[in-house]
């Protein structure tokens, strides 16, 4: 065979690819409106459309020689034919085969094996006498998909050349930044000779006084400087004019360009529709369920690359609503619902944001089974009045969490989740949960609109500059009060402690120096349902970058997600949060070292009761020790601490020594003669700071002695974890 047909069958090959997934998406959109029983004349139009897509399947196939492909749309066909000419009705076992040999035809094009003939042989057992030879498709007839009707020409482009075009389009943003820097650099110039005249009038009054010749001739100079700098300040004021117009035409054509390319890259999510209907529909027969499924926002536009990233997330969200969700249809009946459950998938853009929520009216999560399994498995405990939110966001997206006792086709291993987790992380996502307890369960994935051109903060650590994903970041807060846990220092934000990193710990870039005078900015970055605080030196401002990823070798930087020009010429990096939050399990403090593991922290709090007469340093210990993930009690003298000590959960104490009625000294020996109290931790914090003091103390049976003046809260800290610890292992 010659070269120049082998081009030629190439190109026949790709056409047909193209083409017999439109012949596919059309099967299975008219198949899953004909399961829902639509009145006669949609059902006679639906099965003429069904069975007008699997000849033309069929004959597709048949030019390109994929014979495999061939047949099962030929046994298709014939099925077709006699339920559309009555002799057959559409059951939903009849459409289980339909829909195997539409797989299986999928599965080919992908480039995967497939043994056809149980599929071929499935569906010709349904035809009365045998698959009938194929009929030719009506001449006469139109099809009534107003898709197909004439109206716009349209060609088929590839998705490789729209890539090219948009890269092509983003160089057109660094242009515009950088005509914006000129007409800056115009207007400035401007700016300065406009002093010339004010400067001129105060030359004219000094004039007068020159004297002889030479001062006339300087006179005459001056005067025809003048005359030079007058038309000169014209001139730079037309080219500023004509720089202007010409920079804000520039700017509305590249925007106007810009949105034209990237509109040609976006694809409706509605082409998604027979996909999830379909796992909906396969999910729920294979559970005995019955589950209608809607789809609100599908003419809402996404990035194709950014759409076939978030399709799998939203096939695993909604088989995952119908497993775990949705109830039997007997425990709906018994609970007043109605037999039926509903799924939804809801979609809106914001700005350059698209979010897609997906509702059920089911059971909820079971937070309970969530925690349970996760104690199980050793993973984190959540206290009691934890949010159930956070704990679903914390547990059920993980992997290897499942609440199926049996493993199935469809659920039981627990990867479902873990999957929407990297591929909303991939796309620089994040996920929000709603749960109701017995009314259903919303979970929303917020992506971008595209990832080709995008925001980004740019942000200073010493003399460096990075950029940002802007979609990545959450808001920028003052650092004010941070607390060190575990040798990891830690911020709170909206009343939840969050880890707090150096930027340049995160890139290992050499440390430096922070100017005292100025304050300390943390970037809270969000990519899925994880947080990170990231401190930096400065933040810049956002701006419009063209990312470009690395060249080989640097394809697989880590942190570094491509690389952009800035208006000066000068490039940046461009970071990648998903990397940054993967770096910062394992950073060091930034500030100092000590405190409790950040993985206590939701685990059951340890009880401390806090003893001091004096209200401001019994308020900061309390501050200090709750901020770090403790339960606290505070008692304002020792008779006092005495009654406290009645709840049996106290697991350590932290007293003032001078306090009325019984001090800290006297109060330590009492709970040293009772064997109740006998190993109860004892810290003893206090301003007396002699020798004498610290061995009476000592002598009195703390554990500890520290001294308020030059208090280190770290100190404290990593006093009382190392007492808890110790305490704890001589429990085991």
């Amino acid at each position: 065979m010659s070269d120049s047909t082998d081009d030629l069958q190439r190109q026949l090959l790709k056409t047909f690819q193209v083409e017999a997934q439109e012949h596919l998406q059309k099967l299975n959109e008219s198949l899953l409106q004909l399961e829902r029983q639509p009145d006669e004349a949609v059902r006679q139009t639906l099965l003429q459309e069904v069975f007008r897509a699997a000849h033309s399947l069929k004959g597709a196939a048949r030019a390109v020689s994929l014979t495999d492909i061939e047949t099962l749309a030929h046994v298709m066909e014939s099925v077709l034919q006699q339920a559309r000419d009555a002799k057959l009705e559409l059951t939903p076992d009849m459409c289980d085969r339909l829909y195997d040999a539409l797989d299986a035809i999928q599965q080919i094009l992908g480039g995967e094996s497939v043994n056809v003939e149980p599929i071929r042989a499935n569906l010709a057992a349904l035809v009365s006498d045998g698959p009938a030879p194929p009929p030719a498709a009506p001449k006469d007839e139109l099809p009534t998909d107003s898709s197909l009707l004439p109206g716009e020409e349209t060609i088929r482009v590839a998705v490789s050349k729209l890539d090219d075009l948009m890269a092509q389009a983003g160089e057109l943003i660094t242009a515009d930044i950088s005509a914006g820097q000129h007409l800056a650099d115009v207007q400035a110039l401007h700016d300065r000779l406009a002093r010339w005249p004010k400067l001129w009038r105060e030359i004219k009054v000094l004039l007068p006084r020159l004297e002889g010749d030479a001062g006339q001739r300087l006179a005459d100079l001056l005067s025809r400087h003048h005359e030079y700098m007058q038309t000169l300040v014209r001139d730079v004021n037309d080219l500023e004019q004509t720089v202007s117009r010409d920079t804000l035409n520039l700017s509305m054509s590249m925007t106007r360009l810009q949105d034209e390319v990237r509109r040609v890259r976006l694809v409706p999510i509605q082409t998604l529709a027979p996909a999830m209907q379909r796992a909906v529909r396969d999910a729920a027969r294979s559970e005995g369920k019955f589950v209608a499924f809607t789809l609100e926002g599908g003419e809402v536009e996404l990035d194709k690359k950014v759409l076939e990233t978030l399709k799998d997330p939203l096939l695993h969200l909604l088989r995952n609503a119908v497993i775990h969700g949705i109830e039997m249809p007997e425990a709906r009946t018994t609970a007043g619902k109605p037999a039926e459950g509903q799924i939804s998938v809801s979609v809106r853009q914001q700005g350059s944001e698209v979010q897609v929520a997906v509702r059920d009216d089911g059971r909820g999560f079971d937070v309970e089974a969530l925690r349970r399994i996760s104690a199980e498995n050793g993973g984190p405990v959540f206290e009691s009045d934890a949010n159930p939110n956070d704990i679903i966001a914390a547990l059920a997206f993980q992997p290897g969490v499942t609440t199926v006792k049996q493993v199935t086709g469809l659920a039981g291993r627990g990867v479902g989740l873990d999957v929407v987790r990297q591929n909303i992380a991939d796309l620089r996502g994040r996920i929000k949960i709603e749960n109701a307890p017995g009314e259903g369960a919303t979970i929303q994935l917020i992506v971008p609109v595209s990832l080709a051109m995008s925001r980004g903060l740019l942000v200073q650590v010493g003399s460096e500059r990075y950029a940002l994903p802007l979609i990545s970041v959450e808001r920028i807060v003052e650092v004010r009060d941070s607390f060190t846990i575990g040798g990891q220092s830690a911020l709170r934000v909206d009343d939840k402690p969050l880890p707090l990193v150096a930027l340049t710990a995160l890139l290992e870039r050499p440390q430096h120096e922070q100017n005292n005078g100025k304050k300390s900015l943390a970037v809270i970055i969000s990519v899925a349902e994880q947080r990170l605080a990231v401190l930096v030196d400065d933040v810049l401002t956002e701006q419009e970058l063209t990312v470009k990823p690395l060249g080989s070798p640097l394809l697989h930087v880590r942190h570094v997600e491509g690389a952009a020009l800035l208006a000066s010429g000068e490039p940046i990096v461009v970071l990648n949060a998903v990397d940054l939050l993967r770096s910062a399990r394992g950073a060091p403090a930034v500030t100092r070292p000590g405190g409790r593991e950040l993985a206590d922290r939701t685990a059951p709090r340890s009880h401390i009761l806090v003893v001091d007469d004096s209200i401001t340093t019994r308020t900061l210990e309390k501050n200090i020790l709750e901020a770090a993930g403790y339960q606290v009690t505070t008692a304002i003298d020792g008779l006092q601490a005495l009654d406290k000590l009645e709840d049996d959960s106290i697991e350590l104490m932290v007293l003032d020594v001078q306090m009325p009625h019984l001090d800290g000294f006297a109060l330590t020996e009492q709970l040293r003669e009772n064997a109740r109290y006998r190993a109860l931790p004892i810290v003893l914090v206090t301003s007396l700071e002699s020798r004498e003091d610290r061995e009476r103390g000592l002598m009195a049976g703390a554990n500890a002695y520290i001294v308020k003046r030059g208090f280190d809260q770290a100190e404290l800290l990593a006093v009382i974890e190392r007492l808890l610890a110790k305490e704890q292992m001589a429990d085991v």
